[in-house]
């Protein structure tokens, strides 16, 4: 299917008039002829069969459309100049990976562990974006995602990377006051909650035998559990969070574990990627690395 889309060297010459305000200054920047620029732009409104500016005596002025155009071409022009680049830079080993991330694992798990991946593959840039939820691949600049949850992800392949289990932790003052001597101890104080992780504190409840399933939903919400951690370290409540992403703060003492009742869950966390992806050479050579690094003690 032949795409609908202008020449380059026209939509070049648009950005350069529509920023300078000028045919002449335009051509100069470009090293072209001023005669070139003007034959270039209106061959482009011809095609388009709309005005893009008005010619007043001293200068140029964009119309709406052209401003509304102007909007769309400028990124588009520098995303193809970034894709070329990486292409040239990498001598086609490499390339730039727009990875969609849990916040609290990125910065607990998948950064700590990042320079291995840059040693081993100079040629790929890994750059992050927070994403909580499942989204649609086609409407973001995204190219896979690390997503906790089920692999029922529509459009998508996935591949498991770990689970995770979860403690209650607390202030290590609560431990020393030996204020939770037992499960039920927890009722005596303020349970935190994580959003996204709604149902943690009753799936607890019912682990430790408690039962008292209002007592379990009562509480502040918090949306990261970098916010939740910080919240329990300053003596606001208890809450329930995964092992591993409070693992520092445990063995530096700045959080405890009161009882070893571990909660297991369904959900685990998976990379995910849009099925036209899965032989881009960046998003084996990460897939190849999480692999690893999951299998990691």
């Amino acid at each position: 299917m032949r795409r609908k889309i202008p020449s380059t060297q026209a939509l070049l010459a648009f950005e350069a008039a529509a920023h300078r305000g000028s045919f002449t200054l335009a051509a100069q920047d470009l090293s072209v002829s001023q005669s070139a620029v003007s034959h270039q732009i209106l061959g482009l409104e011809q095609e388009l069969d709309v005005s893009l500016f008005r010619r007043l005596p001293r200068q140029l002025e964009l119309t709406d459309a052209g401003r509304s155009l102007l909007a769309r071409v400028s990124p588009a022009l520098d995303a193809l100049e970034a894709a070329m680049l990486d292409l040239v830079s990498s001598k086609g080993e490499g390339g730039t990976l727009e990875l969609g991330v849990v916040p609290t694992f990125a910065t607990k798990w998948l950064i700590p562990r990042m320079p291995s991946f840059l040693r081993a593959h100079p040629h790929v840039t890994l750059n992050l974006a927070t994403r909580l939820q499942p989204f649609d691949f086609s409407l973001t600049g995204l190219d896979a995602a690390i997503h906790y949850g089920r692999p029922d992800w529509p459009g998508t392949e996935s591949e498991y990377l770990m689970g995770e289990d979860s403690v209650v932790v607390c202030s290590p003052a609560l431990i020393q006051e030996r204020r939770l001597r037992s499960p039920a101890d927890v009722l005596n104080f303020t349970l935190i909650h994580q959003s996204t992780r709604p149902h943690a504190w009753r799936d607890w409840f019912q682990l430790a035998g408690i039962d008292d399933a209002q007592g379990a939903g009562t509480g502040p919400k918090y949306e990261l559990f970098s916010m939740i951690a910080q919240a329990v370290k300053a003596g606001l409540g208890l809450a329930v969070l995964p092992r591993f992403l409070v693992a520092d703060d445990i063995a530096d003492g700045t959080l405890a574990v009161p009882f070893e009742l571990s909660l297991s869950s369904d959900f685990a966390y998976y990379l995910v990627w849009p099925s036209q992806k899965t032989s881009w050479r960046p998003l084996v050579q990460l897939r190849e690395w999480l692999r690893e690094q999951a299998a990691m003690p």
